[in-house]
């Protein structure tokens, strides 16, 4: 599988890095780095693309303003990608109107696609590759042994694409197990968690907030399931 990043920024750079040193075998990964500063309407994508995109079967657009979200669409069909995976980690960068509005166009392009918000709360779908991706960088998943009434051995079965699941799973061995979650939950926030701490009012409450309760909900799934 190839799997394009089209990246803006560190904050897109260091997940396509994490993901390119701890890729499965077969996967090959690109990158289109972006330019920062794109203006929020972009009349012709020719100006601010390269000539050549190289193709890749799945797009993951790492943006980091809605300019670069708007360039999802020209970018998936210039590479020939099957299926799009746009983080929402800052909904400022897209806003639920441009998130429609990308949709309409790959739909009608034939081209799945899934807004992770936040990325690492995705789970997979609607398209095979996208489900693949998930399957190894997607929501937390971890086992855990319990020693006594502490966590024993933390295995990390999923990662995140930001690899804050292997973070959080060094610090959590020797802690109770009645304050793992708050333990992994709070230190999730040290990676660092690169989502926005602004409020989305579709939540009433943060992005950042909302990854340190995928993370709660993980460890205390590991921990019933034991």
């Amino acid at each position: 599988m190839k799997v394009l990043f089209a990246t803006q920024g560190k904050y897109g750079e260091r997940i396509a890095d994490y993901i390119a040193a701890n890729r499965p075998e077969g996967w090959e990964i690109l990158r289109l780095p972006l330019r920062r500063g794109l203006p929020m309407v972009i009349d012709d994508p020719d100006e601010v693309l390269p000539a050549v995109i190289p193709p890749a079967d799945l797009l993951v657009s790492l943006h980091e303003s809605s300019g670069a979200a708007e360039l999802i669409p020209d970018i998936a069909q210039r590479c020939g990608a099957a299926a799009v995976l746009a983080a929402v980690d800052d909904r400022a960068a897209c806003p639920r109107g441009l998130e429609n509005q990308i949709g309409k166009r790959l739909g009608a392009m034939g081209v799945a696609f899934a807004f992770a918000r936040p990325l690492c709360g995705f789970d997979g779908g609607p398209h095979p590759l996208l489900s693949a991706f998930a399957e190894r960088f997607g929501r937390p998943r971890m086992r855990i042994d319990a020693d006594g009434d502490r966590v024993g051995l933390v295995t990390v079965e999923r990662d995140c694409p930001c690899g804050a699941g292997r973070f959080v799973a060094k610090v959590l061995p020797g802690t109770r197990l009645s304050e793992a979650a708050d333990t992994g939950a709070l230190r999730h926030h040290h990676h660092p968690c690169m989502a926005s701490m602004e409020v989305d009012p579709e939540l009433s409450d943060t992005l950042m907030h909302l990854s340190g309760y995928i993370f709660r909900a993980a460890i205390n799934a590991a921990i019933r399931k034991g």
